[in-house]
C-alpha cells in the first residue's frame, strides 16, 4: 500500500509536469514588467550595436522609476518573450501608453520607430514577430528633464488595421547606427567614365591621375568597368550598366593587371577607388539567365522583366537569398582587388530588407567599404548604406538660373535636406548632372562657380563630373564616343576646384561643423557652419550687381578675390561673387 501511494504521487507529479509543458503560449504574446536595463553613460549603444549584443545589466529598477540620472543620456531595456503560433487572420500591435521620453524601439534586431512624448501609440509588429520562438524587444529611452521612459507596453491582437495610429516619420531623430568609414567626412569624389577619357583605357586614366591630385580628389568613382552585353548595337559603345560578367574587366578598357596598376597608382597617391555596382539587373545574355532563372523577376507571361531605361536587361529578384550570396561574392571579389567603395545602382527601387542584408554582410568586415546610393530615400542610410544623392540642391541651382526661385532657396533647401535624413547622413552634392547637359550651358559659367562654391562649403560630399574642369566640355554620353580634348582646361574652374578642395581638407568646420540658416535675400544666398566655438558665414551673390551684406564678422577666410569685409559689420560681394567670413 505504501509503495502504491508513492506510485500514485509519482504519476500525479508527472501528469502535472506534462500538463505544464503542454501549456499553450498566450496569443497575443505577453510582456512582463521585468526588463534587463543598462545605463548608457557614454552614449555608445548605437555605435556598439547593443541591439545585437546587449551588455550585462547594471540596474534592476522598473521602466518608470529612478530615471532622473543626468549623467546617463540614454537608458536601454531588453526583454525576451515567447511567441506561439500566430493568427494569420489578425494583426499584432505593440501598444505603448504614456510615452514620457523620446524612445527608439527594435524588435528582433529590426528598427521599428522613434516615439516622442504622447499619451499612447501603436506599432504594427505583425511582420516582425517570429512564430514559436523567443523574440527580443529592445528600447532606448533618452534622458530629458522630467522624462520617465514608457509607462506601459503590451502586445495586442486585432483583426483590423484600425488600431494603427498614423504618424509622419521623422527620420532626422532616428539613429544612424551604420557609422560610415572615417574618411567619408573628407571625401571629394571625381566621377570618371573611362571610355570617354584619353585612350578609353585604364592606362589613359592613370596618366590623368596627376590632374586628379591637383584638383584635390581623394575618391575616384568609375562607371561600370565590366564586360557588357554582346547583343548587336548601333552605338559606339554598349551601355556600361548592361553587364554579362561581374568578375572581370571589359577587354576594351584593359586587363585585370592594368586595372590593378591603376588601383595601385591611385592608392600611392592617396586616392581611393569606387566602382559603380549595377546589381539591379544583368544583361539578357548573362549566363545566369540560363543557369539560375530564379535569380530574375518574370512578368505574367513568364518572361524576364526588363529595366525600362536600359535595353537587353533582365531584372534581378534581389529578395532571392542565393542571388544575394552571389552578389556578396561580387563585392568581396572587388574588395580583394583593392576597391574601397561602391555606388549601388538601382538602389532607389530596392527594399529595406535588401539594405539590411548589405549592412549585416559588410559589418563583419574589418574595414568595410563605403556604400553610396544612387537615390534619395532616407531608408537607404537608415538600413545600411552610407550616402544618398543630393538632387534637391542641384534642382535649387536650376531654379535660380531659370528665374523660378531666388537666392533664399539655397539655405532653405539645405536645411530641409538635412532634416529629411537621420542626423549625420552623408549627402552627395554636385554642380552638374549628365542628364541635364554640361554646367557651362545649363547654369552658365558664373552660376556654375557659385554652385561649386556651395557644394564644397555645405554639409555633405562634393562630387565633380567627368570633364567638369574642361573648356566647354561636350555633353556626356554613355554609349556614343565624344571628341573630348582633355588638355583644353578651363583654368578658372580648375583653380577654383583645387582651392576649394584644399580649403575643405584644411578646415574641419566645413567637414564636421554644424549647419545653420542665416537671414538672406532675393540676391544673397548663405548659411553658417560652426565647429569648436568658431563660426564661418558662407555668402553668395546671385545678382548681376555688387551687394552689401550686414554681419558681425572681423576677417575674410576665402573669397573670389574681390568680395570681402569692407568695414565693421559690412561685407561687399561682387556680382556673381562669393566669400567666407568669420
Amino acid at each position: 500500500m505504501k509503495h502504491f501511494k508513492y506510485l500514485f504521487f509519482s504519476i500525479f507529479f508527472l501528469f502535472i509536469l506534462s500538463s505544464c509543458s503542454d501549456t499553450a503560449v498566450s496569443d497575443p504574446p505577453v510582456l512582463t514588467d521585468k526588463w534587463i536595463t543598462v545605463y548608457d553613460t557614454e552614449s555608445e549603444g548605437i555605435s556598439k550595436s547593443w541591439i545585437n549584443n546587449f551588455p550585462t545589466s547594471n540596474f534592476a529598477g522598473s521602466s518608470w522609476e529612478n530615471w532622473q540620472i543626468p549623467n546617463a543620456p540614454y537608458r536601454w531595456h531588453k526583454q525576451n518573450f515567447m511567441v506561439g503560433t500566430l493568427d494569420s487572420t489578425a494583426h499584432y500591435y505593440l501598444s505603448c501608453s504614456t510615452i514620457a521620453s523620446p524612445s527608439l524601439i527594435w524588435l528582433n534586431g529590426k528598427f521599428l520607430d522613434k516615439l516622442d512624448h504622447s499619451e499612447s501609440y501603436s506599432l504594427n509588429i505583425t511582420d516582425h514577430l517570429i512564430e514559436n520562438e523567443q523574440n527580443e524587444l529592445i528600447i532606448r529611452n533618452e534622458y530629458q528633464e522630467n522624462s520617465f521612459g514608457i509607462h506601459c507596453l503590451n502586445i495586442e491582437k486585432n483583426t483590423a488595421l484600425s488600431a494603427l495610429a498614423t504618424k509622419k516619420i521623422n527620420y532626422y531623430d532616428m539613429p544612424l547606427y551604420n557609422e560610415p568609414p572615417s574618411y567619408a567626412h573628407d571625401m571629394i569624389i571625381y566621377e570618371a567614365y573611362i571610355r570617354q577619357m584619353t585612350g578609353g583605357q585604364f592606362s589613359g586614366l592613370q596618366n590623368l591621375s596627376s590632374r586628379l591630385q591637383q584638383l584635390g580628389i581623394n575618391m575616384l568613382r568609375l562607371l561600370p568597368i565590366h564586360p557588357t552585353t554582346r547583343q548587336k548595337i548601333n552605338t559606339s559603345y554598349a551601355d556600361p550598366y548592361v553587364v554579362y560578367d561581374y568578375f572581370s574587366t571589359s577587354a576594351e578598357l584593359g586587363s585585370m593587371t592594368q586595372f590593378s596598376s591603376l588601383r595601385s597608382f591611385l592608392h600611392r597617391n592617396k586616392i581611393k577607388l569606387m566602382l559603380d555596382a549595377p546589381i539591379a539587373f544583368s544583361a539578357t545574355d548573362h549566363s545566369w539567365t540560363k543557369d539560375y532563372p530564379d535569380y530574375y523577376l518574370k512578368n505574367a507571361a513568364g518572361k524576364y522583366q526588363a529595366d525600362p531605361e536600359h535595353r537587353y536587361t533582365a531584372m534581378f529578384n534581389l529578395e532571392n537569398p542565393q542571388l544575394q550570396a552571389r552578389l556578396f561574392s561580387y563585392f568581396d571579389f572587388w574588395i580583394e582587388q583593392g576597391v574601397d567603395a561602391f555606388r549601388i545602382d538601382g538602389s532607389e527601387n530596392m527594399s529595406k530588407e535588401v539594405f539590411e542584408t548589405f549592412h549585416e554582410h559588410f559589418s563583419d568586415k574589418r574595414e568595410r567599404p563605403f556604400l553610396m546610393a544612387d537615390g534619395t530615400k532616407p531608408e537607404h542610410v537608415l538600413y545600411g548604406l552610407d550616402a544618398v544623392d543630393g538632387d534637391a540642391l542641384y534642382s535649387a541651382f536650376l531654379a535660380i538660373k531659370n528665374n523660378k526661385a531666388n537666392a533664399n532657396i539655397i539655405g532653405e533647401t539645405l536645411e530641409k535636406e538635412l532634416k529629411s535624413y537621420p542626423a549625420g547622413t552623408k549627402i552627395v552634392h554636385y554642380a552638374e548632372r549628365h542628364d541635364k547637359g554640361r554646367a557651362w550651358k545649363t547654369l552658365g559659367v558664373d552660376d556654375h562657380h557659385l554652385a561649386l562654391f556651395t557644394i564644397f562649403t555645405a554639409p555633405g560630399i562634393p562630387s565633380i563630373l567627368c570633364g567638369q574642369e574642361l573648356q566647354d566640355p561636350p555633353e556626356f554620353s554613355l554609349t556614343k564616343l565624344k571628341d573630348i580634348n582633355w588638355y583644353r582646361i578651363h583654368w578658372s574652374t580648375y583653380h577654383l576646384i583645387s582651392k576649394l578642395s584644399k580649403l575643405r581638407k584644411d578646415s574641419p568646420i566645413l567637414t564636421r561643423g554644424n549647419f545653420h540658416r542665416i537671414p538672406t535675400s532675393e540676391s544673397i544666398a548663405g548659411f553658417s557652419r560652426r565647429y569648436k566655438n568658431e563660426t564661418w558665414y558662407i555668402l553668395m551673390n546671385y545678382s548681376n550687381s555688387s551687394k552689401t551684406y550686414n554681419i558681425d564678422a572681423k576677417s575674410t577666410v576665402f573669397s573670389d578675390g574681390t568680395s570681402q569685409i569692407v568695414s565693421e559689420g559690412k561685407v561687399k560681394i561682387k556680382a556673381k561673387g562669393y566669400c567666407i567670413v568669420k
